[in-house]
């Protein structure tokens, strides 16, 4: 990298602003070091022009830091020493950030900021004396901006650059650079359009980007962000003044109309989200002749973002950057806003340091696996520096580690003239990618910290962007501790990975770089080495190489042609466009140049006939190819075909594959390959690589005068069908049989890909599984033999292929084949219809309904992913025997594979023929309302505002996390940037929450009487921000004590429009009347680019309010009565009054999916972070739904995609129904026979249903229609059905089957209770029912409906019944303390005398009974054990979480020999760790779904470990209030509600 500076005169005007009164003084100048000249320069004058070092001694305020301070003298010679260049005013050790001086129009370094120009009152010196802005570096700028003097043509950019370079290169003796704190700019005038320019140029520069990286904020002085009205009449008056001042470029920029400054705010305001600004204006008007006026109006003084806070300072133009004194009002104001500052950053840099520098236990080696699972990398880089390196012969490429210019990169590093970037360039296949291996050693020997990545474009992962920062970063992970440590805790705190899609270029760039790496204070330089960076899938986002082609043919045509001015700019240009980037393209053609100069003639036919890049070399390469026998010519065509089409390099013995069977037999292929292809590919470490990606664009496309000699279509053609036929086996299936092992549970969260292992017999299966599709995608659609293969493929061969997905642990290469399948299917129905086609042969054989099976597969392919994917990584054999039978009967895989003879387990009683979309519902609880969604990362929140509770799910298994308890009335919650904190808006108080630990980290008390209407985070993670109904603003400092930072009320009219800030009012035009829309809004939110709000009205009116271009555009086709957006902009979700949820992509706002409820209250509606899912609220119940429509592969390419890009191809709209609009069930039981099961529902019906196919028999009876069933018990002998709603109204009838179908239903009960019941339960004879409450019992005679007896405790009680085992009038008390026997007839206790002499004892749980309640009870089969679990009361009925669950075993042979006070249970607490649900008992096993909802049986007295695991469940039945109804009858059929369905497995307990 070039850096040119040049010294140069100008004249320093005394006026430092805009003014035009004054008459300017010539200064001399001379260019400033980067060290700071101007201290040493300085009279030494006691007092005022000395600087000294700041002791005890000398009466420092702060004895105990060391500080050098600068005081301007009051000499007539000061302003001498007022220079350009960037200056350092006050140093101090460890300081909490620097602040930079940027002076604007015809300012100074000193005298801009120094009241009446007398630098004595040089106020930035005062800061030093400030107890709370001491601990600062002070700097003040000055560049040449003198509008008077010699002509110019700099402009602000160039005074940015100019900017950016001191700041670069800053050294002054062994002060830390800058950009090793955070940054603060104070601009005046036209210097802060100098400083955001600064800031935009240093952004999007990888030079520069470390150090703006630091900036967090901005302080503006009258900067004329809009321009002023007086640009146009300075520049008028220079250019006719009698000095023969020019027009200066600068002035022009300043004009209101002016380009540049458009330019500026446009660019600016897409980055600056991340900085706190601070505008302030003038309110004092400067005299002109008789008129007065403001320089720089109000207007054009603020930016108008919504970070910004601006305020007017009683000053004009030229006084608001100087002030008279300390007590200057103005000064006061600006002091306390950098206070404010230094306090926010002195508060994050103690909470960040004890992280920041902690040492870890964690060893490297094993920690490594953990970073590379974050990263998503899954290659070692140490494997391919091994490749190249071995390449190396002894004696050989050290020279490059001799070149002194490489040894000053390295050596010189931290020197102001050194570059931070070593460019190497050479020929294809000439070896600088062993060189950079080579390089690479050599920085590791000496020490260095040096991370690397080899780009490959015949690699489709290592040629993305993203990928290289991600592997980048991993190794320097596992080299530096201090960085592992807050990667790790980015990912504890977020649960953020970096291996799919939402993580692509700009996600890791923000997070890992910008906002970790960038901000670290590395003890040594860090050194990235990047090779064939050309081959990056865009390297222009990693380096812009115009600038510097074009300073090095420039130089290099100058020194051919160095008199002919106008001809070394013609071959300048000429060779530029010729160039298309490349610096090897350049040299050749200036190499050629240097030997055919003579005359013009002679440089016009050296560059007309020079060959384009390397195409004669290449030509002639390819005709060695040719001119050989046919066969061999074929055989290195179809080499050359996989080699420049396949996904990655392949290797040796996967290419003698793939041949097969045209080509095989080979005796050495690897030399063969090298023999036979021209050269145009090599062989390393046995990977067959292409020389160059200009090689492989040679071979792929059609020169001028050559034909193509691999055509892209055909070539993907036939790889796609070589792999297909390749996988179409029924071998593979026992293959893979060898890898799979017994499921040990203990051991689910060990990962390793199986694969490889199988691989190592049939080298071929991994690329042929894992990249199929994407050669598909690319294929002809012409061929019919390809569509063939599909066809047998997916429908005989595909599980098997997903087995070996899964055996690869890695499920991306699933949901990836299927995006590639859609994109087939895509280009098959644009090529039957209109418009371009991919080939003259006719697609008559792609009838329209072999698309949509196409379709279908590829949908099929995700549901599996969704539903199944955590089960099927654990047992990948899954796939053949438990998947099929539960896909629905519509969709591929069920109607291709359920039927199979082999299936043991069915599925029945879902009447859906096709995937839902819905992935799992939770509930709050049937009597609560919970009233808005949230989701993070790792969490989904719900609250329930009227409890003050806040419900926290895990987002991926849909487990209850904990509840966080306001204890007051909520009615708002707001999460933070990082997704960690969440807040919550109280009656009394605000609270912020972590959502980890669920602790309270703060707490703010409420005052004054207006409502809460908006709670935020800040853009800092400090701020809080209140709204409330009075239109005030409230910003709470949370790291000093949560003290009130800002406030903003308006009070008087004149700053109200019916009764909201004017800042917020559309323009006038837009609301002239009262009835306008707009007047009216329910709700707004911003689009994540602020530009923009979106504004439901109340007549359903969506406008979309670009507020920056003052233009409101209302979309009539929504209606939505809420909404939400994706956090990356794409998509809009919103709900209608009837509950019709539908998703909208943005910016035409156009129809992407739609899910239809007729009748539904939708409450809240969120997605989750990645765009993928989304949830809504409606009732108790929060619904998380994942439709395909959403659901997009990782940041690999899909069709020819750039990992840099996010946004997803557009579709047809996709329109389904919601099933969970029909009526709930909310009880059910089944009949000892398996026959039937009865349920309940949400409109009080009981029904009777068969037990083989859920078919309705008929309406046994029904309670209120507004009144759900909530507990039903249907008695052994089937006679009695009793049931009771949630307003404790029991009914019991007496059935009589007539005949087939027919029953007779006899009324027994029909009474209402005090409290709801909690469990029902018939004696042995069922002549007798026991009623259940909480607090009390109660007996009814079943034939003379009437109520023998009753018992009344009085408090809550935790205990359950049971039937005595072994005494038929007796039931038994069982709770977590005590066992009691008492008598069915008088409910009276009549448990035996015990022996006097006996202590007596009570019921021994192995665990602590405080505040348990028994919550199930059963007997098992065989009748000698009695199993029942106990949970924590939670004082909700219904309650069924599986934190705190106990299982406990009574054995009824006790009953005949023990007193029951001398029962001890058996406490199961290893087997309780595994039980999610207890579901019941089958024969003499415990049936229970464990942590990962598969369907358990554990065998009473086997041994703890000895669990069986069956079945498993979809994700999309993982709803925590049905699966507290699943049963499991006495012939082990299981039942499960779905909605208003019943799902009945069978035959899952024989698996």
């Amino acid at each position: 990298m070039f850096r040119i500076r040049a010294s140069q005169s100008s004249e320093q005007s005394e006026t430092d602003t805009d003014g035009l009164a004054r008459r300017p003084q010539n200064a001399s100048r001379t260019l400033s070091e980067p060290s700071n000249a101007l201290l040493d320069k300085l009279p030494q004058q006691p007092g005022y022009g000395s600087y000294q070092r700041k002791t005890s001694n000398a009466g420092s305020s702060y004895p105990d830091e060391e500080a050098t301070d600068l005081s301007i003298a009051n000499a007539p010679d000061a302003r001498t020493f007022d220079q350009l260049g960037l200056h350092l005013v006050h140093q101090i050790k460890d300081a909490v950030c620097d602040i930079i001086f940027v002076h604007g129009l015809g300012g100074s370094a000193l005298k801009t900021w120094s009241w009446k120009r007398d630098t004595a009152q040089f106020w930035p010196a005062w800061l030093r004396d400030d107890e709370q802005l001491y601990k600062m570096r002070v700097f003040t700028f000055a560049y040449n901006s003198n509008f008077r003097g010699s002509a110019t043509n700099l402009n602000i950019t160039d005074f940015a650059k100019d900017l950016l370079f001191h700041l670069l290169t800053f050294s002054q003796g062994d002060s830390e650079p800058i950009g090793s704190r955070p940054i603060l700019f104070v601009a005046h005038s036209m210097g802060g359009l100098v400083v955001k320019r600064a800031y935009i140029v240093g952004k999007h520069d990888p030079e520069f980007s470390g150090i703006m990286a630091q900036v967090h904020g901005m302080l503006f002085l009258a900067t004329p962000h809009r321009g002023s009205r007086y640009a146009k009449v300075l520049n008028k008056i220079l250019s006719t003044a009698p000095t023969g001042a020019p027009p200066k470029a600068y002035v022009a920029s300043l004009d209101a109309q002016s380009e540049a400054l458009q330019d500026i705010n446009e660019q600016f305001r897409k980055i600056c989200h991340d900085l706190v600004l601070v505008s302030f204006w003038e309110t004092a008007k400067i005299s002109f002749g008789l008129t007065k006026a403001h320089i720089v109006e109000k207007e054009s003084a603020t930016l108008g973002y919504p970070q910004e806070t601006s305020s007017g300072l009683n000053a004009d133009h030229h006084t608001i950057c100087k002030f008279q004194n300390r007590e200057d009002s103005n000064y006061v104001i600006v002091r306390n806003t950098l206070r404010l500052w230094v306090a926010r950053l002195k508060a994050r840099d103690e909470a960040i340091r004890p992280q920041a520098f902690r040492t870890t236990a964690i060893d490297v080696d094993n920690s490594a696996s953990q970073v590379t699972a974050i990263l998503g990398i899954r290659e070692a880089a140490e494997d391919e520096l091994k490749l190249h390196g071995s390449h190396i012969l002894e004696g050989t490429c050290q020279w490059i580690t001799r070149r002194r210019d490489l040894r000053a990169w390295i050596e010189e590093l931290n020197s102001p003239q050194a570059s931070h970037v070593f460019w190497l360039v050479g020929l294809p296949a000439a070896g600088k990618t062993v060189l950079s291996s080579v390089v690479i050693n050599h920085l590791q020997f000496l020490g260095k910290s040096c991370q690397y990545f080899f780009f490959s474009s015949g690699h489709q992962s290592k040629r993305t962007a993203a990928y290289c920062l991600r592997s980048i970063a991993a190794q320097l992970a596992i080299a530096d501790g201090d960085f592992r440590s807050r990667l790790f805790a980015l990912h504890e705190e977020t649960g953020v990975t970096f291996s799919t899609q939402n993580q692509a270029f700009k996600a890791i760039w923000e997070k890992i770089f910008e906002g970790i790496i960038f901000k670290m204070k590395f003890q040594q330089p860090i050194f990235w080495i990047l090779d064939a960076v050309d081959e990056a899938d865009q390297y222009s986002l990693l380096t812009d190489t115009y600038d510097d082609i074009h300073t090095y043919v420039q130089r290099s045509v100058k020194s051919v042609l160095p008199d002919n001015k106008e001809v070394q700019i013609d071959v300048t240009r000429r060779i530029l466009e010729m160039a298309s980037g490349s610096f090897l393209w350049v040299r050749l053609a200036l190499e050629t140049l240097e030997h055919n100069w003579h005359t013009e003639d002679d440089i016009r036919r050296s560059l007309t006939e020079l060959p384009q890049g390397m195409e004669n070399l290449y030509s002639r390469m390819l005709a060695k190819v040719q001119n050989q026998s046919p066969r061999l010519r074929a055989m290195a065509e179809r080499i050359l075909t996989w080699v420049a089409c396949s996904w990655r390099p392949l290797s040796i013995s996967e290419l003698a594959v793939a041949l097969e069977p045209d080509f095989n037999g080979f005796i050495r292929l690897e030399e063969t390959v090298v023999e036979i292809c021209g050269h145009f590919v090599s062989v390393h470490n046995s990977r067959v690589l292409i020389i160059h990606m200009t090689a492989r664009d040679f071979l792929l496309k059609k020169g001028i005068d050559r034909y193509v000699l691999i055509n892209s279509r055909e070539a993907h053609t036939h790889i796609a069908e070589t792999c297909l036929r390749y996988l179409s086996s029924d071998k593979w299936r026992r293959v893979f049989k060898y890898f799979q092992r017994p499921l040990d549970i203990s051991n689910k969260n060990k990962k390793q890909n199986k694969l490889l292992l199988a691989e190592e017999g049939d080298p071929f299966l991994g690329y042929a599984t894992c990249y199929w599709a994407f050669h598909l995608s690319k294929a002809h659609l012409s061929s019919s033999r390809l569509s063939d293969t599909l066809q047998e493929f997916l429908n005989d061969y595909c599980l098997s292929w997903i087995e070996a997905i899964a055996l690869s642990q890695n499920l991306r290469y699933l949901i990836r084949s299927a995006q590639y399948l859609k994109t087939y299917a895509k280009r098959i129905s644009r090529a039957k219809g209109p418009g371009p086609f991919d080939s003259p042969v006719s697609l008559t054989f792609f009838p329209e309904q072999h698309v949509g099976v196409i379709k279908s597969w590829a949908n099929d392919f995700v549901r599996v992913v969704g539903k199944f994917g955590s089960n099927l990584i654990q047992c990948p054999s899954s796939i053949h025997t438990l998947i099929p039978p539960f896909c629905p009967r519509g969709s591929m895989i069920g109607e291709t594979f359920s039927t199979s003879q082999e299936r043991a387990l069915t599925v029945s009683g879902l009447p859906y023929d096709d995937w839902n979309d819905c992935l799992a519902s939770v509930s709050v609880g049937d009597d609560l309302i919970a009233s808005r969604v949230l989701a993070a990362d790792r969490y989904l929140l719900v609250l329930v505002g009227s409890e003050g509770s806040l419900f926290v799910w895990y987002a991926d298994t849909c487990e209850s996390a904990r509840i966080i308890q306001h204890q007051e009335y909520v009615n708002l919650a707001a999460l933070d940037d990082s997704q960690t904190l969440v807040a919550t808006a109280g009656t009394q108080t605000y609270r912020i929450w972590d959502i980890s630990t669920g602790d309270e980290i703060h707490r703010i008390q409420r005052t004054g009487q207006a409502l809460t209407t908006a709670i935020a985070f800040g853009t800092e993670a400090s701020d809080f921000l209140i709204g409330r109904d009075d239109c005030s603003i409230t910003k709470y400092d949370l790291r000093a004590t949560a003290s009130v930072s800002s406030f903003f009320r308006p009070t008087t009219p004149s700053t109200l429009v019916q009764n909201c800030p004017k800042a917020m009012q559309p323009q006038q035009s837009r609301t002239r009347k009262s009835t306008d829309a707009l007047c009216a809004p329910e709700s707004l939110q911003w689009l994540p680019h602020g530009d923009s709000l979106l504004i439901i009205c109340e007549n359903t009116l969506l406008v979309e309010w670009c507020l920056y271009d003052e233009e409101q555009i209302e979309h009539n086709h929504i209606h939505p009565r809420e909404m939400a957006i994706s956090q990356d902009g794409n998509f809009l979700l919103t709900s209608d009054h009837a509950g019709t949820m539908s998703v909208w992509m943005f910016p035409r706002l156009t129809l992407v999916y739609r899910l239809v409820n007729e009748n539904e209250y939708i409450r809240s509606l969120t997605f989750s972070p990645d765009g993928q899912r989304f949830y809504d609220i409606r009732g108790s119940v929060c619904n998380a739904w994942e439709p395909d429509a959403l659901v997009r592969a990782d940041g690999e390419s899909l069709e020819d995609q750039s990992s840099v890009g996010d946004l997803p191809l557009a579709t047809e709209p996709v329109i389904r129904s919601d099933e969970s609009s029909q009526c709930q069930i909310t009880a059910l039981t089944g009949d000892s026979e398996d026959r039937y099961f009865c349920v309940g529902r949400d409109n009080g019906t009981v029904i009777i249903q068969e037990a083989l196919d859920g078919k309705r028999i008929r309406k046994v009876y029904g309670h209120s229609s507004t009144s759900a069933v909530i507990n039903l018990v249907w008695s052994a002998s089937g006679r009695y059905i009793v049931s009771c709603d949630d307003s404790s109204h029991i009914i019991a009838k007496r059935l009589e089957v007539k005949s087939e179908a027919k029953w007779a239903v006899y009324a027994v009960l029909d009474i209402r209770l005090a409290e709801s019941v909690q469990q029902f339960l018939f004696s042995h004879d069922e002549k007798l029912l026991l009623i259940s409450t909480a607090t009390s019992d109660h007996v009814w005679n079943m034939k003379t409906k009437k109520e023998i007896c009753s018992r009344r405790w009085g408090l809550r009680q935790s205990r359950r019944w049971i039937a005595h085992p072994l005494r038929p009038s007796l039931l038994v008390w069982i709770d977590p303390k005590e066992v009691h026997t008492y008598t069915w007839s008088t409910l009276e206790q009549s448990d035996p005398p015990q022996d006097p002499s006996r202590t007596p004892q009570v019921l021994k749980p192995g665990h602590s009974s405080t505040n348990k309640i028994v919550q199930w009870i059963a007997l098992t089969e065989n009748q000698q054990t009695i199993v029942f679990e106990t949970l924590p009361s939670t004082g909700h009925t219904s309650t069924r979480a599986s934190s705190g669950l106990h299982l406990e075993l009574l054995s009824t042979s006790n009953f005949r020999r023990q007193h029951p006070h001398a029962i001890s249970s058996d406490c199961m607490a290893d087997l309780a760790g595994r039980v999610k649900r207890l579901i019941g008992t089958y024969q003499d096993t415990i049936v229970f779904l464990d942590h990962d909802y598969w369907v358990c049986t554990w065998r009473i007295e086997s041994e703890v470990l000895d669990v069986k695991r069956h079945f498993f469940l979809p994700r999309d039945w993982l709803n925590s209030g049905t699966l507290q109804m699943a049963v499991l009858n006495r012939q082990g059929t299981f039942f499960c509600p779905k909605y208003g369905d019943v799902a009945i497995v069978r035959g899952g307990l024989r698996l």
